[in-house]
């Protein structure tokens, strides 16, 4: 026990020595470092006076060095950076209307066709040079006698659910569009139309009778049976699915709708869409997309103005304000569509065909079209120059004052003492009606006085859309209507020409001017149900030059779709839209940002 005692005893004493002898290093050390900074370092500071200008030179020497490489690099960015577009961000676009569903077997304005078109894909869809491509089908072939036509459909689908998509979800949708009970706008040009699934991937499409435009009604959406085969007919308008919970197989998926104001005047509605990553398709670039609804372009131009929104849909005209922002772009896209005088044929004064060509050369068209705030394409004939069936040499005739006097004249129609040309004791006064828009307004005002210089008056009527639909347009209550057509891709213009489209009995008489013509209803019979494109323009003649010697129109413009966007916007394919929706063409190559990256 005592030698543990001095074993302990004799560690602790070495343990003592040891840290002592630390102890004085460390101080030691401390103190040669002491006096090496003061030696080397603070007794130096003494002699920065003395060296001061040389310190100074140096100091700014580096300084300049330093500023002229940062001066250096910024201004080469130029040589090996630039900006450019990168993927990412949200697209607020605001559109004049209201959403009221995505279903696009109901969808028939604006908001509803932007919100269908981004969430359901159909199986083709329109190029904006009105070419038709694939998109849930691969291919299509038609028979030799043009009635049945075969389409192949792709087998990577996927509903936004995450079920598969194949042929049942295509005959599903086009037996509901012709299910009565449902009341979908495309049941009249679905009717008698047969539709047979061949296997899961084919199917096919027969009609009553040849038509060369068929093809082209194969854009609307597709419908998902999975989810929608319990729901009846009769209750598929008011279904959860159309606002609630859509499901489609298009590059965006439906997020939510939010609806805000207190009564119709203030009502708006947000709906959001987000990035679908299981497109079959090249995925979208931006994350998603806002759509706004507006009841007036006042309200939709202050929140452009103010930075809610990127873009705008719908405007006739813009303020000057928007364009305050240089980084506005404005995109005058033309429509497929053209913008005519209709002279109504069964009028008591425009059944004279003397009369309808006089009116014809009494209109500067090339005047009343420098009277509009936009360039404008002109149009002469009954299809646009796009049509493959336009032909430069069979055009409308110019304006010409003198033949037109001479035509009023030989048809009884003489001038007074005050220049108002009369018979039988009544003046040449026709009812001219058009839509309430500005630039159709002022086209009635230009016409008005080049009319009135040949002694014809005119009393124009300019109303609401809505008026305009339900009253002028249904009843052809007019001598004359200042009106625009949708024509589309396909030169098949049997619903506005052909006389049998005069039926009071239609629900669509679209053949405004009332014109009736054996030979070119023969022609366009013909036109419409071949499929060789020389065969069609060949048939198609005959309608062409009967048209321009009776004169049922004049053929004024291709109206405009006016796209208002702010800032970056890269990806948007122009060409000639049928529709506002054609915007949407390239929407999954949309840009909206843009970042420094080394020059390729």
């Amino acid at each position: 026990m005592e030698d543990v005692r001095r074993n302990y005893h004799r560690l602790r004493m070495t343990a003592r020595r040891l840290f002592r002898y630390r102890k004085r290093q460390v101080e030691k050390v401390a103190a040669q470092a002491d006096d090496t900074l003061d030696r080397h370092l603070f007794k130096r500071f003494s002699r920065l006076y003395q060296v001061r200008r040389f310190v100074i030179s140096w100091t700014i020497l580096l300084m300049f060095i330093g500023f002229g490489s940062i001066w250096q690099v910024r201004g080469l960015d130029k040589f090996y950076l630039e900006l450019g577009p990168v993927a990412g961000g949200i697209y607020r676009e605001g559109l004049l209307g209201t959403f009221t569903t995505a279903n696009p077997i109901f969808a028939v304005d604006s908001v509803d066709l932007a919100v269908s078109k981004l969430v359901f894909s159909g199986l083709f869809k329109l190029s904006p040079k009105g070419e038709l491509q694939p998109d849930l089908a691969r291919n299509i072939t038609v028979d030799d006698i043009g009635l049945n036509y075969t389409v192949t459909l792709r087998d990577d689908v996927y509903w936004h659910d995450g079920e598969k998509f194949n042929a049942d979800d295509v005959v599903y949708t086009y037996d509901t569009i012709k299910n009565p009970e449902v009341k979908s706008p495309l049941f009249t040009s679905w009717s008698s139309v047969k539709i047979k699934q061949l296997d899961e991937y084919t199917v096919v499409f027969t009609l009553p009778n040849s038509l060369s435009s068929f093809k082209y009604s194969l854009t609307n959406g597709i419908l998902p049976k999975h989810a929608l085969s319990n729901v009846t007919g009769a209750d598929l308008r008011s279904s959860n699915f159309n606002t609630v919970n859509p499901i489609g197989t298009g590059p965006f998926t439906y997020k939510s709708v939010e609806i805000t104001g207190n009564n119709i005047d203030e009502r708006a509605e947000k709906v959001t869409l987000d990035k679908n990553d299981n497109y079959f398709r090249s995925r979208a670039k931006i994350d998603g997309i806002v759509i706004r609804t507006f009841r007036d372009e006042e309200r939709l131009q202050s929140a452009f103005i103010d930075k809610e929104i990127n873009a705008m849909v719908g405007l006739r005209s813009v303020s000057d304000e928007v364009f305050a922002d240089d980084r506005v772009q404005q995109f005058s896209v033309p429509l497929s569509s053209q913008v005519m005088l209709f002279l109504n044929n069964s009028s008591p004064i425009l059944n004279d065909v003397k009369i309808r060509r006089a009116l014809l050369k009494s209109t500067d068209v090339d005047g009343l079209l420098s009277s509009l705030n936009f360039a404008t394409i002109k149009t002469d004939s009954p299809f646009l120059k796009s049509h493959f069936t336009y032909t430069s040499d069979k055009v409308q005739s110019d304006y010409n004052p003198q033949e037109a006097d001479a035509l009023f004249n030989e048809a009884g129609w003489l001038k007074n003492e005050k220049g108002i040309r009369m018979k039988d004791g009544k003046p040449l006064e026709l009812q001219f009606v058009s839509q309430s828009l500005t630039e159709y307004a002022t086209i009635a005002i230009g016409l008005q006085k080049q009319w009135a210089e040949q002694g014809v008056i005119i009393n124009p009527l300019l109303q609401q859309e809505e008026d305009i639909q339900s009253g002028a347009v249904s009843r052809h209550d007019y001598d004359v209507l200042l009106y625009g057509i949708s024509l589309g891709p396909d030169p098949d213009v049997f619903a506005y020409w052909h006389s049998s489209q005069n039926d009071p009995r239609l629900k669509t008489r679209l053949n405004l001017s009332e014109y009736s013509n054996a030979q070119a209803d023969l022609s366009l019979e013909a036109g419409r149900t071949r499929l060789d494109e020389e065969l069609r323009k060949a048939k198609y003649s005959s309608f062409v030059e009967n048209w321009l010697n009776d004169v049922p129109a004049i053929a004024l413009y291709q109206p405009r779709f006016l796209y208002i966007v702010r800032g970056t916007f890269d990806g948007f394919d122009l060409g000639e839209f049928t529709n506002s929706t054609d915007r949407f063409y390239s929407v999954t190559n949309w840009m909206i940002r843009r970042e420094k990256m080394i020059k390729m």
